[in-house]
């Protein structure tokens, strides 16, 4: 009989079960919330590497094929777009008429789609739209002058937001920055 006492069934009630259940669910339901933030920061994070990786790329081949090779926003990720941020997709490919538009018979390096909702990614005026690198591994406009700019990771918002900058100085390396921006537009 001590035996019995020693080896009997021990468990759960139904109601301790359910109980534990609700508990549970509480604490995922609260701590999803607070995870957020946290996930919308590496998201953003994630999508400002894409494209230094992408323009890393673009310098290695241009450097690597001895031709331009130039990033670009695009919708399609088969054309370039003169409008519109970089947060619609771009793509990259080897520019061998140097002008900085793909057509049809240059080769395509990379594409990337667009970037999840509510991200944007503007660049100023030097980098708005392409991001194009000699053979010599130094970014030019497609008329041959030095090209240097910003492009600028943010969350939409109206408020103070914490952001990339991903900038491109004057031989054409793009390193990223974390930024405080005022607003996102």
């Amino acid at each position: 009989m001590q035996q019995e006492a020693r080896f009997g069934l021990a468990g759960f009630t139904l109601i301790e079960l359910m109980m534990g259940l609700l508990l549970v669910a509480v604490l995922i339901t609260f701590g999803a919330g607070s995870l957020k933030p946290l996930w919308q920061k590496y998201q953003l994070q994630a999508q400002a590497e894409d494209l230094l990786s992408s323009l890393l790329l673009a310098r290695g081949e241009a450097l690597k094929r001895g031709v331009r090779v130039t990033a670009c926003v695009s919708k399609d990720g088969t054309h370039c777009q003169s409008t519109g941020g970089w947060e619609q997709g771009w793509l990259v490919f080897e520019d061998s008429d140097d002008n900085a538009t793909r057509s049809a018979l240059e080769p395509l390096v990379q594409t990337h789609g667009v970037m999840p909702l509510n991200l944007l990614a503007s660049g100023n005026s030097p980098v708005a739209h392409y991001v194009s690198y000699a053979a010599t591994g130094r970014s030019l406009y497609a008329s041959g002058a030095f090209q240097a700019g910003t492009i600028t990771l943010c969350r939409t918002s109206a408020e103070p937001v914490q952001g990339w900058k991903l900038v491109i100085n004057a031989v054409g390396k793009p390193r990223l920055d974390k930024a405080s921006l005022n607003t996102c537009p």
